[in-house]
């Protein structure tokens, strides 16, 4: 069964992560004239924090790191992606964090508990672009296809209206209510199955909007 995580244990980690983030930003300001803006997405952004409860796996936050200015990258996916995990590492040093991960379309970085042997927090960052500053139809995010060895920039499309229907539940008596409801409930559902949080999130809010709105 899933838990919410109290915000008085997460919010210090989402400041330090955010810390993390801006050590990156300089680095890369300044060794590329590569910058970008950096955006907490998914349950995270909605307060919505789950672990499984006397789970081992711990909580998550999922942040987008959005390009504005390519410097000398030249919209290279496999040397942006190598220089993102240089840098992160250069601003991991001292912190708890494992050394940062290449996963498929993120780098992930997380806390381990030696000792009992279970992840406390981890983080993914997803680098991605806007094509001409139009964040209506979608955006394209790095991927590393392991098993071709090829990095390249991916177009996923966003064009779901999800945070339209977001508005209108919470226009709603106790929508935000039911919102988390069913999140946590479709979490318990899914617990291994290997969706992604925001993807669950979705899930719930096209359920209560449809349950509200459509019987």
């Amino acid at each position: 069964m899933y838990e919410y995580v109290k915000k008085s244990e997460y919010a210090p980690v989402r400041k330090e992560l955010e810390e993390i983030i801006r050590e990156v930003q300089n680095e890369m300001r300044e060794k590329y004239g590569l910058t970008f803006q950096f955006q907490l997405i998914g349950s995270g952004k909605r307060h919505l924090v789950t672990r499984i409860r006397g789970g081992n796996s711990g909580y998550d936050f999922d942040y987008n790191l959005i390009i504005q200015r390519w410097g000398n990258m030249h919209y290279d996916a496999k040397i942006v992606k190598q220089s993102f995990m240089a840098s992160l590492k250069n601003a991991l040093r001292g912190t708890p964090y494992s050394a940062p991960k290449d996963s498929t379309s993120a780098i992930t970085i997380k806390v381990v508990d030696k000792k009992q042997s279970k992840i406390l927090h981890r983080c993914d960052f997803a680098i991605i672009y806007y094509e001409h500053c139009n964040r209506n139809d979608g955006y394209y995010y790095l991927r590393n296809n392991k098993r071709q060895n090829v990095y390249a920039f991916v177009f996923r499309s966003t064009n779901s209206g999800i945070e339209e229907k977001v508005d209108d539940i919470l226009g709603e008596d106790g929508g935000w209510a039911y919102i988390s409801e069913e999140y946590r409930k479709l979490k318990d559902i899914n617990e291994g199955s290997g969706k992604h949080s925001y993807s669950l999130y979705t899930e719930a809010v096209n359920n209560v909007y449809n349950q509200m709105f459509y019987q």
